[in-house]
């Protein structure tokens, strides 16, 4: 029993090394964390409902997962050839078609709440009736661009 749960254990740590490796070293999975927090933030502040925000929550794993998994593919490739073969170059677009698949429907999912509930429109609203919250908004910008394009590079 003991052993089972140690090999569980390592199998939770071996993903949690994936995520972090793939935040480390690839910016568009960074610009997707960064848009899931924005888009959190938003539909708290638009007061979207339970189950739209657990769409959306699933929509964020989904993005997260496709681009986990382009990346994975994309590592494999590079390992098998290291000039250009045409058969890995289709398996590479095949993967990226995968995640702008992804992407386009979780923005047309994403749009469609946001739009036919009002949530936008009440989440601009409390910005903008709230200084703090607008402030505190706009500082975070800095800290999202960096966090895209910068997290992960040793510039010491």
């Amino acid at each position: 029993m003991n052993h089972e749960i140690r090999k569980l254990r390592q199998s939770f740590g071996y993903a949690i090394q994936g995520f972090l490796a793939c935040m480390r070293t690839e910016r568009n999975f960074r610009i997707h964390l960064t848009a899931a927090v924005y888009v959190s933030v938003f539909a708290y502040l638009g007061g979207l409902d339970g189950t739209r925000y657990a769409v959306l929550c699933l929509c964020f794993a989904l993005m997260m997962a496709a681009e986990l998994l382009n990346t994975a593919i994309e590592c494999l490739c590079d390992r098998v050839t290291t000039g250009y073969d045409e058969a890995v170059g289709r398996a590479k677009d095949i993967a990226a078609a995968a995640v702008f698949l992804c992407a386009l429907f979780c923005v047309v999912i994403g749009g469609v709440f946001f739009l036919h509930s009002g949530a936008l429109v009440q989440a601009v609203r409390v910005l903008t009736e709230s200084l703090w919250k607008l402030a505190l908004l706009l500082l975070s910008f800095p800290a999202a661009v960096w966090f895209v394009f910068f997290y992960g590079r040793r510039h010491f």
